[in-house]
Order: structure tokens, then C-alpha cells, then sequence
């Protein structure tokens, strides 16, 4: 086998700690109050650009989703179960529009990720003998969004295919690494970061193989290259967390397949508004194998804990962040809340 041996994929800061584990009260909502208010200032500043790319081009939509994105997150109720040492979010205003709006696309991220890694967990407890890799696939640059996502998507879709031959038959004309794979869930990706470079597209995967079927990245990148006739790079990389040896819980990979479809930072508002608009019907998340048949949650807000005391925390967005205006219970004496 010849698996990358680089660093693992760094950790999308906006779904690393959307978990509570390890985490104080305080430093838990605190960096999620941080992460939020710097999505929802993005949103607020995209507004006045999707008002005047309505204005110049009447597309259909435009005006409902600038209205969606001045009332999205205007504020953000949080129960805190001090029993649990958990805080969830109860109640918010979303938009639903992740193309152009980063708050909604870190808590749609969340809930996929969280979907998804439920399932890895009793798929592995079911298959013991799995070992998850992340493979990312691009394509070559170019200026046109719309063409460049169907060509990595039909790409993709004939390596599905090719697995599914090789799946039902014996005829080795049909041999393909993609055999070796039990299962796979994967995010299309798409950045444009260089100027004049056009956009880069590209696809992050987990794949479950056999602990003792190691894939080959120069296969992979050969069977790729001669689907796509004009892109060949493959990477390849172990799902290890030194603190999980047992990889039951590799949040590392699963961060780098959930994390948003656009990565805002590197985008101009017009850039921005355009992928938006471009990718806004296309299917940007698939499954094959033992991972399909996951539901992801359509509610952007948690799971409540049942007939547990709580704690009732609400932030309004003003001035740029989200400030707390009220706190229930007196218990809150008990939590530093800064």
C-alpha cells in the first residue's frame, strides 16, 4: 500500500467544538459565541451585495433570501444542563440558505457531521474489521463553476459505477481499487482563491476499507486520470487520532468532509453570491455502501435533554456580535458568564 504519510487534515475550527467534550461551560460557549458572531457578521455584510445582484440581474429568489438573511440569527437561545455539563442550542431564526450563509452552513455542517459519525460508530461496531481513509479527488481549474461541477461529478459517478461492476462481475476488464471500498460518504468542495486561477473544485471522502485491503494511491490516481482525462491528483490519508488508537471516534476526517461547500474567506462577495446561485439545487453530499441511508436532521437547532434542570441563555446580535441579554434561573450564579 502507499497511503500519504502528511499531517492529518487540520480541524475546521467551525465544527471542532460544536461538541462539548473536554470543554468547560465557559470556554465551550464562549468559542461558539465567537465562531458565531464572526459567521453571522459575514451574512450581515453579504446582504447589501445580494441587493444589488437583485437589482442588476432580477434573479428569481434573490429578494426572498436577502430578506432571510437580515432576520437569520438575529438571536440565539442556549440551554445549559449543568448536570450534563452540556450546552445546546434551543431556539434560533435560520435561514436555511448555507450557500450564503456561513452561520447556517456551520450548524448544517454540524448536524451532517454529527449524522454521520452516529453512523460510522455502529457500522463500526457491526464490522469491527474497518478502517476509515480520507481520499479528496480534484479536477483541473477553470473559469466556468457550472462546468467544472459536472465534470467532477460525472467523474465521480463512473468510479461508483466502475465499482458496481466490478461488485457483480468476474470479468477482470472491470478491476478497480474502488472494489475495496465497503462504504463511503464525500462533500464537494469548491474555492477560488487565486486570481486567475479560476475555480478549484474538488470532492473530500471517507472510505471504509478491510484493516487488510490497503488502497493504492497510484492506482487511484490512474483510474482517475483516465476518467477525467485531465486530472490525476489523489490524495490519500489514515483517519489517526493519536488520542483514539482505535479510530472509533476520527472527528479529524469527518471535520474535513462536513465543513462547508463554499469557504467563504476566500471568496468575494460577487464570487460568493454566483457559486450560490450556481450550486444552490445540486446535490453537494453523497453516500455509497454502508453509510448510505443517513438522515440528516432538516432543524439547524439540537436535540433538547429531557427532564434534566437547565439553564436558559439568549444572545441578540448587535453591534456586530452577539451579546447576552438574559439568563434564567439562579442558578446561573453558580457559572462564571463573563
Amino acid at each position: 500500500m502507499r497511503v500519504s504519510q502528511r499531517e492529518k487534515p487540520p480541524l475546521a475550527d467551525s465544527l471542532a467544538t460544536e461538541a462539548n467534550e473536554g470543554q468547560s461551560f465557559q470556554e465551550n460557549i464562549d468559542k461558539k459565541i465567537e465562531r458565531y458572531s464572526r459567521a453571522r457578521k459575514r451574512a450581515t455584510d453579504i446582504i447589501s451585495h445580494v441587493e444589488l445582484e437583485f437589482q442588476k440581474t432580477h434573479a428569481p429568489g434573490l429578494a426572498k433570501i436577502r430578506d432571510g438573511l437580515i432576520e437569520c440569527g438575529n438571536y440565539l437561545h442556549f440551554r445549559h444542563y449543568p448536570t450534563k455539563s452540556q450546552t445546546r442550542l434551543f431556539n434560533a431564526n435560520f435561514c436555511k440558505k448555507h450557500l450564503f450563509c456561513p452561520l447556517c452552513a456551520i450548524r448544517r455542517a454540524s448536524k451532517s457531521l454529527s449524522s454521520y459519525l452516529e453512523r460510522y460508530k455502529t457500522v463500526l461496531e457491526q464490522n469491527p474489521n474497518l478502517k476509515p481513509y480520507m481520499v479528496t479527488y480534484t479536477v483541473k481549474n477553470g473559469d466556468d463553476l457550472s462546468e467544472r461541477y459536472e465534470h467532477l461529478t460525472k467523474s465521480l459517478s463512473k468510479l461508483v459505477q466502475n465499482r458496481r461492476r466490478a461488485l457483480t462481475s468476474k470479468n477482470s476488464r472491470h478491476a478497480t481499487e474502488w472494489k475495496k471500498i465497503k462504504g463511503a460518504v464525500g462533500s464537494f468542495e469548491f474555492t477560488n482563491k487565486n486570481k486567475g486561477n479560476g475555480w478549484h473544485p474538488h470532492v473530500h471522502i471517507i472510505v471504509l476499507v478491510e484493516k487488510g485491503e490497503m488502497l493504492d494511491e497510484a492506482t487511484l490516481r490512474a483510474e482517475w486520470l483516465k476518467i477525467t482525462g485531465d486530472s490525476h491528483i489523489v490524495d490519500v490519508r489514515e483517519i489517526y487520532d493519536k488520542n483514539d488508537p482505535d479510530n472509533e471516534n476520527p472527528i479529524s476526517g469527518f471535520v474535513e468532509v462536513f465543513k462547508y461547500a463554499l469557504k467563504f474567506s476566500d471568496l468575494s462577495y460577487q464570487q460568493q453570491i454566483h457559486a450560490a446561485l450556481t450550486l444552490s439545487k445540486r446535490r453537494l453530499l453523497f453516500s455509497i455502501g454502508l453509510f448510505r441511508g443517513v438522515k440528516v436532521p432538516d432543524s439547524l437547532v439540537d436535540e433538547q435533554i429531557e427532564d434534566l434542570p437547565y439553564i436558559d441563555l439568549l444572545y441578540r446580535f448587535i453591534d456586530g456580535q452577539y451579546q447576552l441579554r438574559e439568563v434564567g434561573l439562579e442558578q446561573v450564579k453558580s457559572i462564571r458568564l463573563g
